[in-house]
């Protein structure tokens, strides 16, 4: 009974302070080391991932990337440093989602969102620390090399930073140079997306469609597949192009295979690196509002995402037209539409955005010789 007591009393008073005293525990070393008269090398900015926070999601990642590109060049740094931190017995935020991420698995899970923090081409090192413990160490050691986002306040905090990253930084950055920084792909990954495109696209123009078909979670954002078969068929023998379908081998509709204007990525055993950069190099990308296609967000080609739950209001900036939306960085032929897509809506944007395209700048013969030499990428075993 007095142990219970006790133990109420403590939680009491620990509790409404516990915030605080981990802030501190991560702001006063660095403070200490900060008055030092030790010499400053060049630093780097270490952006953290934290997934008690954030989710098991590839375009949650790329948005952070995007944020780094942009502190990056307002901090005038050379190099990102990305830091993932999870707790092993608890690994994976709150979510229903994440409910099958445990201790003896979330390696393994891991690995599938490990691609979008390598995709930058500016990445220094990557950190995984599987203790809070151990990373706040390591910040207490290193707090000399790096400017660090987010903030001690917001990391203890455990705020979700998809929503900062567009209401403050991009849209703070956009509103000061009236454009953003384009997240790349690393240049090898680059060649072989076009080496790909070479073989198995030409003399066509590639274009990338994503068909989310998750059956667990977030069903409402998966693809109306029979409105896309009958929009592929539509422009078979009206447009000089190759849809290339990006998805999980899951995900798959065999459907797909019997229409000669479509090829599936995962057919030809792409990554998730080689993925994300087929999306980046292709004329146009289309497709549900899912995590791969982000990176078409910080592009300058058309895109279309169909089936999205944004929310306008919690958007600074965002620009709704009809039944879209576009960010306030977007062009006119970058927008995300409301609501179920149809064949119709999809014919309709697509001829839009198909008349930004300059297909003759697409295959030139310096572009064709240049792709012809390159050998794809192979997997050491």
């Amino acid at each position: 009974m007095l142990r219970s007591i006790l133990s109420s009393i403590f939680n009491f008073i620990y509790n409404p302070i516990r915030r605080p005293m981990r802030f501190l525990g991560w702001i006063l070393p660095t403070l200490i080391k900060l008055k030092m008269p030790i010499s400053r090398p060049n630093r780097r900015l270490l952006a953290i991932y934290d997934l008690s926070s954030q989710p098991f999601s590839i375009g949650d990642i790329l948005i952070i990337q995007e944020a780094s590109l942009i502190l990056k060049e307002k901090r005038n740094i050379d190099q990102i440093d990305f830091a993932i931190v999870f707790n092993q017995r608890n690994p994976a935020a709150p979510d229903v989602a994440f409910d099958s991420i445990t201790e003896a698995n979330v390696l393994y899970h891991l690995a599938s969102v490990l691609p979008a923090a390598q995709i930058n081409p500016y990445l220094g090192s990557l950190f995984i620390f599987n203790s809070h413990t151990h990373f706040h160490r390591f910040i207490a050691d290193n707090s000399d090399y790096y400017d660090i986002w987010p903030s001690a306040w917001d990391y203890t905090n455990k705020d979700y930073l998809y929503y900062s990253v567009f209401n403050e930084i991009v849209y703070d950055y956009y509103q000061e140079y009236r454009s953003i920084p384009r997240l790349p792909c690393r240049q090898f990954l680059i060649d072989d997306a076009c080496s790909f495109y070479y073989r198995h696209v030409w003399p066509d123009i590639p274009v990338t469609v994503q068909t989310r078909n998750n059956p667990i979670f977030g069903t409402h954002r998966n693809v109306h597949m029979e409105s896309w078969i009958k929009f592929f068929e539509d422009c078979r023998g009206r447009y000089p192009v190759k849809f290339i379908i990006v998805c999980s081998h899951s995900e798959i509709d065999d459907r797909l295979r019997q229409c000669p204007n479509v090829l599936i990525a995962k057919d030809f055993h792409t990554s998730v690196e080689q993925d994300l950069t087929l999306i980046h190099e292709a004329a146009i990308h289309m497709g549900s509002s899912s995590g791969m296609g982000t990176i078409a967000l910080f592009n300058e080609k058309p895109y279309l995402i169909v089936n999205t739950d944004m929310d306008a209001k919690q958007y600074r900036g965002i620009i709704r037209e009809e039944s879209f939306l576009r960010f306030f960085f977007a062009s006119p032929f970058q927008r995300f539409s409301l609501g179920k897509e149809t064949a119709e809506l999809l014919i309709s944007e697509f001829s839009r955005m198909w008349s930004a395209i300059n297909v003759d700048e697409w295959w030139t013969a310096e572009k064709m010789a240049k792709n012809s030499e390159r050998k794809p990428l192979t997997w050491l075993r």
